[in-house]
């Protein structure tokens, strides 16, 4: 997602946290969970654009240690927080 990714299944947030509700679009902004070999190729993605701007670029993935609060999902946050890491 926009706020980082994983390479289990990880949710896509059009924004950071969550699109504002004053400009929430049911037609512009959605919600889903990308897959494994969908992070995969976004992460492969994104060391050949660094490798192609900055050869020598040190690159370093991490997972993030801190517990979803909320879910867009219909799961329980415990649920949600297992898959997206």
């Amino acid at each position: 997602g926009a706020g980082g990714t994983a390479v289990g299944e990880t949710e896509c947030d059009v924004l950071w946290r969550a699109v504002p509700s004053h400009v929430y679009d049911p037609g512009r902004h959605g919600f889903r969970v990308s897959s494994v070999a969908e992070n995969v190729a976004n992460l492969r993605r994104i060391v050949r654009l660094i490798r192609e701007h900055v050869p020598s670029a040190s690159i370093v993935f991490t997972l993030s240690p801190v517990p979803l609060a909320a879910t867009f999902r219909g799961v329980s946050c415990v649920t949600a927080n297992s898959a997206s890491k």
